[in-house]
């Protein structure tokens, strides 16, 4: 399935959000929205009637932000009440920190968040050391969402290098998600996506395996960029 996070077209309000998203909703071929940081997103909001994925700490109740830890049970309440009521098909979380706690007490962690939510749980690819999951070396055993501007930014903005690594990793079998966004390798500035980009060729088969993600916009639709990100052009 192919969809686009509302992290592409944030820091609008949520009623704003929804009207681009369906703007886009055909020329893109869009099937789900992704509920993600960016603007608030309401625990009660009436969301177009498409499926929905939850990333990260996402949710909003009484414009209170509500934190998903992967180490505090208790946080997790307000996700698998809001999944009890709406057509959630997974949910994704950043990895933490590597100080937070070892490899093996998060792969426990994921895989008791994932039995109380009752849909596919993936653990993201991050850009910095010091979080699990920044590296080969550091990724955990469970189903992963792979952001291949995180990779990009490992590989110190090396298009081929990215390339192999991410093809690497959906080879293994590990990967469920995607998150397609773009950077210059040395932040995750969530960069218009280029033309001709190296994976643009691979979306349509990737969609058909896995949860694929536009977290950032394709440059033809610039005009629907992050509110911030249009102001700074």
């Amino acid at each position: 399935m192919l969809g686009l996070s509302i992290t592409a077209i944030g820091l609008r309000p949520i009623e704003e959000c929804k009207r681009i998203f369906q703007i886009l909703q055909q020329p893109m071929q869009l099937e789900f929205l992704e509920l993600a940081i960016g603007s608030p997103c309401p625990v009660d909001f009436e969301y177009p009637s498409v499926p929905l994925i939850l990333h990260d700490s996402c949710l909003y109740e009484n414009n209170i932000r509500k934190r998903l830890d992967i180490f505090r049970p208790q946080t997790w309440k307000p996700y698998a009440k809001f999944i009890a009521n709406n057509d959630v098909r997974a949910v994704s979380l950043h990895a933490p920190l590597k100080r937070e706690g070892s490899q093996l007490q998060l792969e426990i962690a994921l895989s008791k968040l994932q039995t109380t939510l009752q849909v596919p749980v993936y653990v993201e690819v991050m850009p910095s050391f010091e979080y699990w999951c920044s590296s080969l070396e550091t990724l955990v055993n469970f189903p992963l969402l792979l952001d291949v501007s995180h990779v990009l930014i490992w590989h110190q903005g090396d298009s081929q290098q990215t390339q192999q690594t991410c093809l690497s990793l959906i080879n293994s079998q590990q990967v469920g998600a995607i998150h397609l966004s773009h950077n210059q390798g040395k932040a995750d500035t969530h960069d218009l996506i280029p033309e001709h980009i190296w994976f643009q060729d691979a979306i349509a088969l990737w969609k058909s395996k896995y949860l694929v993600t536009y977290e950032s916009l394709p440059i033809k639709y610039s005009a629907y960029e992050r509110l911030d990100k249009c102001r700074l052009r």
